[in-house]
């Protein structure tokens, strides 16, 4: 009676759960594609990727945590994961941060490659059956997390810390440059709209659309003196090394330069040049703050939280713009 009455709540619950994302992640209509279910998968697995590297991957290797402890009480499991995890940072136990941050980094690489093992299969498969696309969602999260819990058996060298890490140095490369495309894009659609909205306010009451032109350039200003005390302070944080000096330098020569390209043309946007700026700005960043040098990076081995929210919020925007932008779906 009470496995039935589990049976019964469970199949209430995975009901209501597609129900939900039915309602906010479209329909299987015609004319319709699986773009924000797929959105939605992305979402899921930075989220466990995060769990896994703060959480999941130093607790398997320090023997703590509830998942360390729901493996250990299954016959046989416990020391099959706790070697699949342990043995590639072995070479860290005496030091015990590194040792916590190679387990979580190996731990990020399993579901981000079934995220890509997931994509990489399902481009093949809508070739060929574009239908596939957008149906049967609720069995492919279903084997999205059946295989989540089969790469916990996995070891983490040579598949996921050698083979795959390489793969994704080379994604998130091309990551980077969709990256800026998708923030031009958001940008110059900002603008359009602002300006849109000023000339509809215009034609009711004459001069009453000025207030969006001046947000506009309100934003530019916000932007722009983002961008420059950034410079400013990774020269004074990061300047100590010739390397650092010129990644930084050519940042600065960017943003001018792009600014100048944007101001001679007829249909350039300072709002876009000024997202693009930031953008430049958080990439200096990024590079100079991941100095293995300590002479070159006084900052080696905090945890970089400015450069983890950044990049979230930027990921963000990047998804939303893929799930839900006319311009992704053109």
């Amino acid at each position: 009676m009470g496995q039935t009455i589990s049976l019964a709540a469970l199949y209430c619950f995975c009901s209501a759960g597609s129900s939900l994302c039915q309602s906010c992640f479209g329909t299987t209509a015609p004319g319709t594609t699986g773009r924000k279910r797929s959105v939605l998968l992305l979402a899921l697995t930075i989220i466990i990727s995060l769990w896994f590297q703060y959480n999941v991957g130093p607790g398997i290797v320090s023997q703590t945590g509830w998942v360390w402890k729901t493996y250990r009480v299954i016959p046989g499991t416990g020391k099959w994961v706790y070697h699949a995890w342990y043995d590639s940072c072995q070479e860290y136990e005496d030091q015990p941060e590194l040792f916590s941050q190679c387990a979580g980094n190996a731990g990020v690489m399993r579901p981000t490659f079934l995220a890509a093992f997931y994509f990489a299969a399902n481009a093949i498969a809508t070739k060929i059956v574009p239908a596939l696309n957008k149906e049967a969602w609720p069995a492919k999260y279903a084997l999205f997390f059946f295989g989540l819990l089969i790469s916990m058996f996995i070891d983490s060298h040579p598949f996921f810390t050698g083979f795959f890490l390489w793969i994704a140095r080379f994604g998130a490369a091309a990551f980077v440059v969709l990256q800026q495309i998708i923030l031009i894009d958001v940008a110059y659609n900002w603008n359009d709209d602002w300006v849109e909205r000023a000339n509809e306010a215009d034609r009711l009451s004459y001069g009453s659309g000025s207030g969006w032109l001046q947000g506009i350039v309100g934003l530019c200003v916000a932007f722009y003196s983002t961008a420059i005390i950034g410079i400013g302070l990774l020269y004074r944080e990061y300047d100590d090394c010739a390397g650092n000096t010129w990644v930084i330098t050519l940042s600065l020569l960017s943003i001018v330069g792009m600014t100048a390209l944007q101001l001679s043309g007829s249909d350039g946007s300072l709002l876009t040049s000024g997202v693009i700026s930031l953008y430049v700005v958080y990439l200096c960043f990024s590079i100079v703050s991941k100095n293995p040098k300590h002479e070159c990076n006084p900052h080696l081995g905090e945890n970089d939280v400015w450069g983890i929210t950044i990049g979230l919020l930027l990921t963000i925007v990047s998804m939303v713009w893929t799930g839900w932008s006319w311009s992704a779906e053109a």
